[in-house]
């Protein structure tokens, strides 16, 4: 079984959005951090319509964090948008029951998308979420 593992859910709306859990070893002893939250928005005024988010696994026993972008198809299919995210990590489509993986050192994340609905109006079909969840698990490497 994952040494952690929560369920976490984005709503249209949460302007604010931005999970972080602390990863403890089953002696109690602090590991990591792991979180998701907002890498960017598109369009004007409210609520925010959210077409990325930032997946990222912190590992004190190493010195970079690991992070990947999630991103809505379109958003995905937009060189400029891609080009102003690459810098925070490996940019990633969503797909309903996708699995995505981050590794660290001694750390590995899998994060499947459990549900996604996308919003509709003004803007681009597939832009922004009005819904996504993801379920986070965590595992000490080679353990």
């Amino acid at each position: 079984p994952p040494i952690s593992q929560i369920m976490t859910t984005y709503v249209l709306g949460d302007d604010l959005y931005d999970e972080s859990f602390s990863i403890d070893a089953p002696g109690g002893e602090f590991m990591g951090e792991y979180g998701v939250g907002v890498a960017e928005t598109i369009g004007v005024g409210d609520p925010k319509k959210v077409a990325a988010l930032e997946i990222w696994l912190f590992d004190k026993n190493d010195i970079k964090t690991a992070t990947k972008v999630i991103m809505s198809a379109h958003v995905y299919n937009d060189p400029n948008i891609r080009a102003r995210l690459e810098p925070k990590g490996e940019l990633v489509l969503v797909e309903p029951q996708k699995q995505i993986i981050l590794e660290t050192e001694t750390l590995q994340l899998l994060a499947t998308i459990t549900d996604l609905g996308y919003g509709s109006g003004s803007l681009p079909d597939k832009s922004y979420f009005d819904r996504i969840t993801l379920e986070l698990a965590i595992w000490p490497k080679g353990g």
